[in-house]
């Protein structure tokens, strides 16, 4: 079945911000780690993985959904790079489709 792969790439912490605007959350994302992989799962393989965050699921779905049905993003990327949207501590997926 026709998957899509998501590997934590980065984890940022933007210091700067956190401390002028609040809620002031301490350091990188404590909820994904650098090197974490994924699977989407379900029938269609597009649905959210065992254990990922889902505010990050919410902003990455769509590419997902993409990826494991066989398309490109934009119509042009096999692999797709993009982010959650936490301001101040986002976190960079690299997302790709897998057969398993």
């Amino acid at each position: 079945m026709r998957k899509c792969k998501i590997t934590v790439q980065k984890t940022l912490y933007f210091k700067d911000l956190a401390e002028r605007y609040p809620p002031h959350e301490k350091g990188p994302c404590d909820f994904l780690k650098e090197g974490d992989v994924f699977y989407t799962a379900g029938p269609h393989g597009v649905d959210i993985p065992e254990g990922f965050c889902p505010p990050a699921w919410a902003a990455i779905a769509q590419y997902a959904h993409v990826l494991a049905a066989g398309g490109k993003v934009y119509n042009r990327d096999e692999v797709h790079l993009t982010a959650c949207p936490d301001g101040m501590r986002p976190v960079i997926f690299l997302m790709e489709p897998y057969e398993d």
